[in-house]
């Protein structure tokens, strides 16, 4: 595959992605890899608080979120955001078998986040695609 191809396929450009997550260090990673690959990268937001204020602001089209934030667990979070039709994927060291079955359709990657099958959960819904 030639090199102007593979960039066509792992840009992110016009995707608005929202990270949340508690960890400093692994939040600014996420960030840089999702800006490294042309996104808008709303946030860190690290509390479920700053995220639903952030998410209903920004209205981005995924976020990112870890599932344990500083001893509470996002799982209501992700639900409203699903509900407004806000794509959510996990990135958690937890396994899939801790998601709730109501949220079991819900990617769920666990860290160390792997690029390409992050990039491949993300541009599943395309940018811009209208929120409900």
């Amino acid at each position: 595959m030639d090199l102007v191809r593979m960039d066509t396929e792992s840009s992110l450009s016009g995707y608005r992605l929202l990270v949340v997550e508690d960890d400093y260090f692994v939040a600014q990673d996420l960030c840089a890899t999702l800006r490294g690959y042309g996104a808008t990268v709303l946030g860190p937001a690290p509390s479920i608080a700053s995220a639903r204020s952030l998410a209903s602001v920004l209205r981005p089209d995924c976020v990112l979120l870890d599932i344990n934030l500083d001893g509470e667990l996002a799982f209501d979070l992700a639900r409203e955001l699903q509900v407004r039709g806000v794509r959510t994927v996990f990135t958690t060291g937890y396994d899939t078998s801790f998601v709730p079955q109501h949220l079991r359709d819900t990617v769920c990657l666990q860290k160390p986040v792997d690029d390409t099958a992050l990039l491949r959960s993300i541009r599943e819904q395309p940018p811009g695609t209208p929120h409900a």
